[in-house]
């Protein structure tokens, strides 16, 4: 390693949801191999509904590397190679995408802590996808100390419900079309967090374009609505397991999406903030209610679609007003954001930059972050 490289912050990975390797207590990957890609097998992914108070309990199913690839297609393969060859000390985190998103970012501060620690108290530049985006954000509210800079690709900070197809209609992964079931993903605590919180913009719409208020963090209108769960199996096939297991997740949510605002505090200062976003891709942002192309009452193809990634808006995916950051536009699609490896290179190399002004004005921040 070079002198130049040794003074490099070191690098930590977030990845998104679905973005890493899943396995059993005894090494077997539940997701995702190419056997499962192949729908050859399907082991059941869901988590319990019980809740012990704000935690739901676990499975046996722990996170292990982000995905590399699945059978043929790259995920996260391109990134992690040039990141492992950077120069810069390397971290990938790997979380539970299937859990709450306030318990994942409890776990990467965790994280943050061990590699500052290791590296002599440096701060740690992060490159977060997707939802780990969000869990970032979340961080970097609660222990800023612990930050060099970050770039966020593709995060869904503002209106979003392209995942509401995923959750009523399920998601196909290769040729396996059960293993993402809307049984499935209603189960799992996450996805709730990317729903917008504004009920009367709340992305659903009549045939005539009238808007529908929905609270999407209220279980009472996803089942007004017919809803994910509440139209895969029927409202009169939903257990009161199943309504518990909904309004905990949704208040769990509601809790995350609420910390993911611009600190305003005078003390507060952000560290050098990068977006990658793009405008190529069609992307889902209004759903209609008994349109023409409607499965179990909604229609997520007839509405005109808004520039973006394919995944997340492109005006969605800008961090909250008040926050300051450079922003970065790409052609690639909302799995593919991070494969432009010279790009991102060059938008590191920005922020570190950027961070040199940055730490010469702030004050020393105690061992709890606060100034």
């Amino acid at each position: 390693m070079t002198p130049e490289q040794r003074l490099l912050p070191p690098l930590v990975f977030i990845h998104g949801i679905k973005g890493s390797v899943l396995t059993d207590s005894r090494g077997g990957v539940r997701w995702i191999d190419w056997e499962q890609a192949f729908g050859l097998c399907t082991p059941d992914l869901s988590l319990p509904l019980r809740w012990n108070g704000e935690v739901q309990q676990h499975d046996d199913l722990v996170a292990g590397a982000p995905l590399r690839a699945v059978a043929w297609h790259d995920i996260y393969a391109p990134f992690l190679d040039w990141a492992s060859a950077s120069g810069q000390a390397f971290r990938p985190f790997a979380y539970d995408w299937r859990r709450d998103n306030l318990e994942s970012a409890t776990e990467f501060i965790k994280l943050l802590e061990n590699v500052s620690q290791k590296h002599g108290g440096a701060r740690i530049q992060v490159v977060a996808h997707s939802m780990g985006g969000l869990i970032t954000f979340v961080a970097l509210n609660r222990r800023p100390d612990l930050f060099h800079s970050v770039l966020f690709a593709g995060v869904p900070f503002g209106h979003n419900i392209s995942f509401l197809e995923d959750m009523h209609c399920g998601i196909a992964i290769g040729l396996n079309t059960t293993i993402l079931s809307p049984q499935v993903l209603f189960t799992f605590a996450s996805p709730y967090s990317l729903f917008p919180w504004n009920t009367r913009d709340s992305g659903l719409v009549e045939v005539n374009g009238h808007g529908i208020p929905h609270n999407w963090y209220s279980a009472e209108d996803w089942e007004r609505h017919k809803l994910g769960i509440f139209a895969a199996i029927g409202q009169d096939r939903v257990t009161d397991d199943q309504r518990g297991h909904l309004q905990n997740a949704l208040r769990q949510a509601l809790d995350f999406r609420c910390i993911l605002v611009c600190k305003a505090e005078k003390s507060f200062q952000y560290p050098p903030l990068a977006v990658l976003a793009s405008k190529t891709r069609p992307t889902l942002t209004t759903v209609v209610r008994g349109g023409p192309h409607a499965i179990r009452g909604w229609d997520f193809r007839s509405a005109a679609k808004k520039p973006g990634d394919g995944r997340v808006e492109f005006s969605a995916a800008l961090p909250p007003r008040g926050v300051p950051y450079e922003i970065y536009t790409t052609m690639r699609d909302h799995g593919g954001l991070l494969n432009n490896t010279h790009q991102i290179a060059a938008i590191l190399a920005k922020l570190g930059e950027r961070n040199s002004s940055f730490l010469g004005r702030l004050p020393v921040p105690s061992r709890d972050g606060r100034t």
